[in-house]
């Protein structure tokens, strides 16, 4: 079900035990996050929980958020930019998603007003050195990580860990930067698992009936298989977008000659 301003208004409002107003989307099979602006800003905890998200981001303005519940979604990235419009964010529940690397947790690293980050039951938790880790570079505000508080000791030891040239290495070990060229490939899986869009599925029907060859026919029925759109359909229309596969302008010339 998409996240629609329908929905929106239609979803349960309640008060939590911290006397805190809060929007329900419990349970909703939501994919996507969208539509949030029509929130208009009045809530400080949102729960998402239970819903088939698998990229986090794509947050309007929200100063009011502090609370952002994610609880058993599908979870594997999220936008370098997730959390840049939500300032007042203190608490992020993530537990039993799909995050496996270090390196995916960056943008939580940046909330320099987060407090409480549960990442339990995702397969990050089990990389070597994972709590250190958080705790060295997360913010300093970042007080209870997965229900457990953060002690001093917990602090210098992994100010130690990561400290010099040895912390430097140990971090490349453990959190390398994502490859170039990953992107894309990580596009196909996430496309795989939520299904292309109508509007890809119609392009690529298009593109295989204008198809001339065999060879052009295979490439884009495995395109519609992958839900990814070929890079020379990826224009505003299919025609002129330059692919091998759309000669709009070479059949116009042969119809003028015979």
């Amino acid at each position: 079900m998409r996240l629609t301003l329908e929905l929106l208004q239609q979803a349960p409002q309640s008060l939590n035990p911290a006397q805190q107003r809060q929007l329900l989307l419990r349970g909703f099979k939501i994919p996507a996050i969208e539509n949030l602006g029509g929130t208009n800003d009045a809530y400080e905890c949102i729960d998402f929980s239970d819903n088939d998200l698998i990229k986090l981001g794509n947050f309007p303005p929200l100063k009011r958020l502090k609370i952002l519940m994610l609880t058993n979604n599908r979870i594997s990235r999220i936008a370098e930019d997730a959390f840049s419009t939500l300032p007042n964010l203190v608490s992020v529940v993530l537990t039993g998603n799909k995050l496996e690397k270090l390196v995916d947790l960056e943008p939580l690293t940046k909330l320099k007003t987060l407090e409480r980050l549960t990442l339990l039951e995702n397969p990050v938790t089990k990389v070597k050195h994972y709590r250190p880790y958080m705790i060295q570079t997360c913010s300093k505000t970042l007080r209870i990580l997965d229900f457990n508080r953060i002690k001093d000791k917990e602090r210098k030891a992994a100010g130690l860990l990561f400290a010099g040239e040895r912390g430097k290495k140990l971090v490349e070990e453990i959190a390398p930067p994502r490859a170039v060229g990953s992107e894309p490939a990580a596009q196909v899986a996430e496309a795989a698992k939520t299904g292309p869009t109508p509007e890809v599925i119609e392009r690529i029907k298009k593109a295989i009936a204008e198809a001339e060859t065999i060879e052009e026919v295979t490439r884009l029925e495995r395109a519609l298989k992958s839900g990814v759109l070929p890079e020379d359909l990826q224009g505003a229309a299919v025609e002129g977008a330059g692919g091998p596969a759309v000669e709009a302008p070479k059949e116009d010339s042969m119809k003028v000659d015979g």
